[in-house]
């Protein structure tokens, strides 16, 4: 493994960042001590997480580690600049992750960030992976977890049955296609109404080139900020790629509205035989159910320049602020540790599916990934260019390619380069927001940003009842201005899906019942900063060392009617947490195509300029 590491790190070309959440200036501080549910102190921390992904298990983990602490879990919008924003109210967290991440983009944070460059902890990461992360002063800001490999996923089983040979370069990847194309089977499908997904395609495809000397210099130079262009030498190739492989695979416009879901339902049911994934989806998605299923290379011209595509499943970082206390700043670092040391990366692959990039760590890779192990020892292991312009353009040009509105890499070159040159869309201000509100969880009151977002999302929405996860909600709602970006930062996640159905209030007692007692999820409950938010009817529940249960629901202080049929809006974690809940409730239709979130608040804020609806006291928390 030490090998691997090592293959690793000379890859590495930048760094991640993390979201966040705090405390404005006005509030108290994240340093006060809390008190606990047996009435003890406790020092408050807030966690800013990346993804929903760290609900399931993670974070139930580093409760579990430091009982001593308070500490406030928010799922936050995975963008450097979505720090930008929190600083610009003086409300960074504690400990911040991120997992899009581009040097260029971490920069500007630079001065609100904790020095890591002389800890233990950066001294048990290679330092040939730790130059990466470090700047021209030696200061050193982030640190990475372990690596997410994200490349071809195949379903060998439906290969073997259609004596389909496994690709093993370009040519026969290809011919691969062809084949399943004739038999009435799409060969490679993909989530492209994703801009990560278009981003990864659009570079897995001309990894080789990318990595070339030419390609390198540029990405240093890029990376650094002496270029904001993309080089015709290197990148035309890129989009003759891809133009090709658009046309081998038989990509069109309607792969362009395909969601996150619909290629792994494909995948899935044996409609196709290739998808972009990553090592999770190799464990979540194996075929038919009983297939064998491997997760593969981008193949290039010949065996020998076919690459993986990787990146750190995210970047942790500290807030300075509060640092200048020795008991705090210890503090603080102590779980940083404990977020990346072998325990710690154990529960984030706990699938055996990611690669390690610390000195102390080892991770074992299940056997469908195998295959994989040849390449880390090559060298093989490109790490994607994930600035926040690359995610926003390569979504904006891929789709223009897909819809046939772009129809040569000459015109897909200049295109890209003129967004680069241009103004970020969503920068100007479209909204006031009069009322500021706290995401402070309180016992008597709950989370008052959530349930004013949750009560806005009822009434536009027209429902009877919603039922969210307050973390959703990552930050207070501030009063001022706002531009149509910092809008969306105030809920936008990327895991937050509305599910809408009709239940019962038998089911919907089953519903928060089954909520309170889960483990193991990503809509699970771990401490009272990642309690749901009612709008429509209030909750009565107790806290307990083991946990939460149910006393009670209620409409307007009247108990919930357990015969009667509503229509209700649950607003949280799809895949896992929802369909979960469903089985429990014996639901088997919901609608999962209304708006998210931020949507909701830019109907309400922008489009009809009104204000959130005021929050309301919709728990009761003994």
């Amino acid at each position: 493994m030490k090998r691997i590491v090592y293959c690793l790190l000379s890859l590495a070309m930048a760094a991640t960042m993390l979201t966040g959440c705090g405390s404005q200036s006005s509030k108290e501080g994240n340093t006060v001590e809390n008190v606990g549910a047996q009435g003890e102190k406790k020092e408050k921390v807030v966690v800013a997480c990346w993804g929903n992904q760290m609900l399931d298990k993670y974070n139930q983990y580093l409760c579990d580690q430091f009982p001593e602490v308070e500490f406030e879990f928010v799922l936050a919008t995975n963008s450097t600049d979505y720090y930008r924003f929190r600083q610009d109210h003086d409300d960074m967290p504690d400990i911040l992750t991120v997992r899009r991440f581009a040097l260029k983009d971490a920069v500007l944070l630079k001065d609100y960030l904790y020095d890591l460059s002389n800890t233990e902890l950066a001294n048990t990461y290679y330092g040939s992976y730790l130059d990466s992360y470090t700047y021209d002063d030696g200061s050193v800001n982030w640190l990475p977890t372990c690596a997410e490999v994200d490349s071809l996923i195949i379903n060998k089983t439906l290969f073997d049955e259609y004596n389909v040979p496994v690709p093993t370069d370009y040519t026969s990847f290809v011919a691969a296609c062809e084949a399943f194309e004739a038999v009435g089977i799409r060969s490679f499908v993909s989530d492209f109404e994703a801009d990560y997904t278009c981003m990864e395609v659009l570079q897995g495809a001309s990894i080789p080139m990318l990595q070339s000397i030419e390609g390198r210099k540029w990405r240093q130079q890029y990376e650094s900020g002496a270029t904001n262009e993309l080089s015709e030498e290197v990148w035309l190739p890129v989009f003759e790629n891809f133009f090709d492989f658009k046309e081998k695979t038989g990509l069109s416009a309607e792969d362009a509205s395909y969601q996150n879901r619909t290629p792994k339902d494909m995948f899935s049911e044996g409609k196709a035989a290739m998808f972009r994934g990553t090592g999770a989806d190799v464990i979540s998605f194996p075929g038919r159910g009983e297939d064998e299923v491997l997760l593969m290379p981008y193949y290039g011209q010949t065996e020998q320049d076919n690459w993986y595509l990787t990146y750190p499943t995210f970047q942790i970082a500290a807030s300075s602020k509060g640092m200048d206390d020795p008991e705090r700043e210890k503090l603080i670092l102590d779980i940083m540790t404990a977020m990346v040391n072998q325990e710690g990366q154990d529960h984030i692959s706990y699938g055996k599916n990611m690669v390690p990039y610390k000195k102390d760590v080892t991770l074992e890779l299940m056997p469908e990934m195998d295959n994989l192990k040849p390449y880390v020892e090559q060298n093989k292991l490109y790490i994607r260019l994930a600035s926040n312009d690359m995610f926003r353009i390569s979504k904006d040009v891929v789709q223009m390619i897909l819809n046939d509105e772009i129809k040569t890499p000459e015109e897909a070159l200049a295109a890209f380069n003129k967004e680069l040159a241009g103004e970020e869309p969503g920068t100007e201000i479209v909204a006031h927001i009069d009322t500021s509100y706290s995401n402070d969880f309180t016992p008597e009151h709950g989370n008052q940003a959530a349930s004013s977002i949750a009560n806005t999302m009822r009434v536009l929405s027209g429902v009877d009842l919603v039922f969210m996860q307050s973390c959703y909600v990552a930050s207070d709602i501030y009063s001022g201005d706002y531009s149509q970006k910092d809008l969306a930062y105030l809920a936008k996640n990327d895991g937050g899906w509305p599910g809408l159905m009709e239940l019962t209030g038998d089911q919907i007692y089953t519903l928060v019942e089954t909520t309170l007692s889960m483990t193991g999820n990503r809509g699970a409950v771990c401490n009272d900063s990642t309690l749901y938010v009612s709008s429509g009817f209030e909750m009565d529940i107790t806290k307990k060392d083991g946990g939460y249960t149910l006393n009670a629901l209620t409409i307007d202080g009247k108990e919930l009617d357990r015969s009667a049929t509503y229509s209700f809006l649950i607003y949280g974690e799809r895949d896992w947490y929802m369909s979960d809940v469903m089985e429990k409730m014996g639901v088997t239709e919901v609608n999962i195509e209304g708006p998210k979130a931020e949507e909701y608040l830019t109907q309400r804020l922008v489009e009809q300029g009104e204000q959130l609806e005021e929050p309301t006291d919709y728990i009761i928390l003994r």
